[in-house]
């Protein structure tokens, strides 16, 4: 535990100092030490550098949906029209890497995983932009989704991805009756979301809120 955290205090200090506010975010993101699948070439177990650099991204990642969100464009599947579903999640903005303003204040191992606590201090900007999604016309949903853990690391963002859609989902069904051919919107990541590892299978739920900007019905087909 000593060296990964080591490791991590050394990283971050290069970072140059932020200002406390007093509404900053936090997310708790986790790295496998002995992952299942190996995918990249490198050391075994992951090194010290290696997961703090791995969580310090996750958590830019998790941030950036936070404060920014997505656009998405997600079509349901509908078996009677032979239509497969399909969803994409594209980033409206990002958290630059290195960021003065993003921290990780604790570290620890705990059976084999590295976990941080990170913050996040929002600017004026970025906190009216978060602000603006309490609006009562955002619905606010949980999804949960999941990935085979035989993907590689890259499965947990899969999982991720399926959580977000799902939640999607979930939403438009408590809105419409009948589902719709197409739906474009926004979603913004409310709440620091929970993956573990489960029978083979990355698993996480999301809970978001979300904007549609567009809804096309199956009638002008």
């Amino acid at each position: 535990m000593r060296a990964y955290s080591t490791c991590l205090l050394l990283l971050l200090a290069a970072l140059p100092a932020w200002a406390q506010t007093d509404n900053p975010l936090f997310v708790r993101p986790w790295v496998d030490l002995e992952p299942v699948v190996r995918i990249e070439p490198g050391e075994y177990p992951i090194t010290a550098e290696k997961a703090a650099r791995a969580a310090l991204e996750e958590a830019r990642v998790l941030f950036s949906g936070m404060v920014y969100g997505w656009t998405f464009d997600y079509t349901p599947a509908n078996s009677t029209r032979s239509v497969a579903e399909s969803f994409t999640l594209i980033p409206i903005a990002q958290i630059p890497w290195g960021s003065p303003r993003l921290r990780v204040v604790e570290t620890q191992t705990e059976e084999e995983r590295f976990w941080a606590r990170a913050s996040y201090s929002m600017d004026d900007s970025e906190t009216a932009r978060r602000s603006s999604w309490e609006s009562g016309t955002a619905l606010l949903s949980e999804g949960a989704g999941s990935a085979d853990v035989m993907k590689g690391p890259q499965a947990k963002g899969l999982a991720f991805q399926d959580a977000v859609r799902d939640a999607i989902r979930i939403a438009l069904h408590g809105t419409y009756v009948d589902a719709p051919r197409r739906i474009i919107g926004d979603v913004v990541l409310w709440e620091d979301p929970q993956s573990t590892v489960r029978s083979g299978m990355y698993r996480t739920i999301a809970t978001v809120k979300i904007m549609i900007r567009e809804v096309v019905p199956y009638r002008i087909f």
